[in-house]
């Protein structure tokens, strides 16, 4: 299977001219933590049997824990920071990196964790793995199928869905002004005008943002980047 279609490619090009309107993206969907992160990878030994519980004060009693009812506040978490940071990146995925770092650290503390720092650097933690994990992807000969975010950023820009991980990719190297631009504009709904209103730049600053984001997604490189626009970096 090719891993590009310039057909494909050309389309997602000529619609990434235009701003789209309509409404926001679904950015905030609800995931299961225990999706991808099984607590069997969490402690040494065999898995309990049917039925049984695992030791108290192990990562996987804390995992279980974590993802009865969200207690810490996970899933919200992870979608604010992925916000502020507008990254392209699946929220369950993250999710699932954050819950199993939160219950190994608390079974190696020995107690449980809930303070809003700790609850940060366990959410850019899984932000910084996330990331890793999506550049790793991209050495596979196939690519793999987005997730549910992913794939609803694709079919707004019209980009074929098994290209998406790979424009997430590019995107999320981009300045800090150009994603976040991008970020408030498909995924929250907002105008230019808007967005120049709330701090962004003037009207003509944020237009030439979208686009380079766009054109960056579409053509799968960096395209149109303005050293004015600053670095990737937004710590």
């Amino acid at each position: 299977m090719a891993r590009r279609s310039s057909h494909r490619r050309g389309e997602a090009t000529e619609r990434a001219q235009r701003v789209p309107q309509g409404a926001p993206l679904p950015v905030h969907p609800k995931f299961t933590l225990l999706e991808g992160a099984g607590a069997a990878l969490l402690d040494p030994g065999p898995l309990p049997g049917p039925g049984s519980q695992p030791p108290p004060g192990s990562a996987r009693a804390f995992l279980l824990r974590i993802c009865d009812g969200d207690p810490l506040g996970l899933a919200q978490a992870v979608r604010e920071r992925m916000g502020e940071r507008a990254l392209l990146v699946e929220p369950a995925r993250v999710g699932d990196k954050v819950a199993a770092r939160a219950a190994f650290e608390m079974a190696r503390e020995g107690r449980w964790l809930d303070e809003p720092q700790r609850l940060r650097e366990w959410t850019d933690r899984g932000l910084a793995l996330e990331l890793e994990d999506q550049r790793a992807a991209l050495a596979k000969p196939i690519p793999a199928a987005p997730g549910p975010f992913l794939a609803a950023v694709a079919e707004r820009l019209g980009l074929d869905a098994l290209l998406v991980n790979e424009g997430a990719v590019v995107f999320n190297g981009l300045p800090t002004s150009v994603r976040r631009a991008f970020f408030a504009a498909f995924v929250r709904g907002q105008s230019p005008d808007e967005l120049a209103a709330s701090g962004h730049g003037e009207t003509a600053t944020v237009r030439r943002r979208l686009r380079c984001a766009l054109l960056s997604i579409a053509r799968l490189r960096p395209s149109e980047v303005d050293p004015e626009d600053g670095s990737p970096s937004d710590e």
